[in-house]
C-alpha cells in the first residue's frame, strides 16, 4: 500500500486491467503483518486497509460492483463485507445481533452471490420462503465462512433446490439451529463439500425439521470435534428412511442430551427411553 491507497492498480495505457492472482501464503502473511486485509474476489487476492472507507470504495470500482454496499459483520469473524442489496438485507436476529438476510422483497431472480470477504451466513435464509427460480452461483462459495447458525432456521426450500456446486463448509465451526424447523424438500443432496470435521456446536441443528424419505448424509458429515449436540433431532420429523453417513459417531464426550427426543420416525413418536440412543435411532431410520 502506498500513501493509503489500495496496492492493486489498473495499467491506464493498457486494453485490460491486469487480473491479479492467488497471493502466496508467504504474501498473505506478510500483508496481513503490515496491517492489509486479504479479500478473495474470484479467486484472485487483494490486499488494502479494509477499515478505510476510500479504500473500501477503491477497491469497490476496482472489481466494478459499484452499486454493491458495505456491511460490519456482528458474527463469524466480524469482517467487512460487500453485498448486493438487490439479493440482501440487514436485519437483526431475536438477540439483537446485526446480520445479512435475504431480500425476499428486493429478489426478483438471477443467481445469488455470496457476499465479498464474508465469515459468516448466520440466520441469512431464515424464516423465509425461497422462490421456485432460485440459484446460487459460482461466487456462492462458503469455503472460508465460519458461522452457519440459523442459516436455514425455517426456511421452506423448494422443489429442485440446491446448494449449489461451490457450497463448501470445510472452514464452518458453528452450525446451531442450522436447519431447525427447516422444509428440506425432496431430492435434496448435501455432497462431499458438506464438510464436518471442524464444526464444535451442532446444537438442535435438524430440530424440528421435516427431513424427506431417503436423505442421505455424505461421509464427510462427522461429529468428531463437536462439543455439544444436546437437541440436535429434537421433534424432528423423519418421513422415511435416513442415512447419518458412514462417519457419523458421537464421542463420548460430546453433549447428547435429549438428541433424539420427541422425534417422529415414520409418524410415530420414538419412545422417549430411546432419546439419547443414536446406535437404537439409526437401526429404525435404515
Amino acid at each position: 500500500m502506498q500513501g493509503g491507497i489500495v496496492i492493486l492498480k489498473l495499467k491506464m495505457n493498457s486494453s485490460a486491467p491486469p487480473r491479479p492472482k492467488m497471493a502466496t501464503p508467504e504474501e498473505i502473511e506478510r500483508q496481513i503483518s503490515a496491517g492489509n486485509a486479504h479479500v478473495i474476489y474470484e479467486g484472485s487476492s487483494h490486499f488494502f486497509d479494509i477499515e478505510d472507507e476510500v479504500e473500501r470504495n477503491v477497491f469497490r470500482r476496482q472489481i466494478s460492483l459499484p452499486d454493491y454496499e458495505w456491511f460490519k459483520e456482528t458474527t463469524g469473524e466480524k469482517h467487512w463485507v460487500l453485498y448486493n442489496p438487490m439479493h440482501f438485507k440487514i436485519d437483526r436476529t431475536t438477540s439483537g445481533k446485526k446480520i445479512l438476510k435475504f431480500n425476499d422483497n428486493g429478489y426478483t431472480g438471477g443467481r445469488i452471490e455470496l457476499p465479498v470477504n464474508a465469515s459468516s451466513c448466520h440466520g441469512m435464509f431464515s424464516w423465509c420462503t425461497l422462490p421456485d427460480n432460485i440459484m446460487f452461483g459460482s461466487l456462492f462459495n462458503t469455503r472460508h465462512v465460519v458461522d452457519m447458525d440459523l442459516m436455514f432456521a425455517g426456511c421452506v426450500m423448494p422443489q429442485g433446490f440446491s446448494l449449489g456446486r461451490h457450497f463448501n463448509t470445510c472452514d464452518c465451526k458453528e452450525m446451531r439451529y442450522m436447519f431447525y424447523q427447516c422444509v428440506i424438500p425432496e431430492g435434496f443432496i448435501f455432497d462431499e463439500k458438506f464438510v464436518t470435521d471442524q464444526v464444535e456446536h451442532m446444537e438442535y441443528m435438524f430440530s424440528e425439521c421435516k427431513i424427506p424419505d431417503g436423505l442421505s448424509m455424505p461421509s464427510t458429515f462427522s461429529v468428531n470435534h463437536v462439543e455439544d449436540m444436546n437437541h440436535m433431532y429434537y421433534a424432528t420429523n423423519f418421513t422415511g428412511k435416513y442415512h447419518f453417513g458412514d462417519n457419523f459417531a458421537p464421542h463420548m464426550f460430546a453433549d447428547t442430551r435429549c438428541m433424539f427426543s420427541e422425534c417422529i420416525i415414520g409418524g410415530q413418536k420414538i419412545d422417549e427411553t430411546y432419546k439419547e440412543d443414536f446406535k437404537y435411532v439409526k437401526a429404525l431410520l435404515q
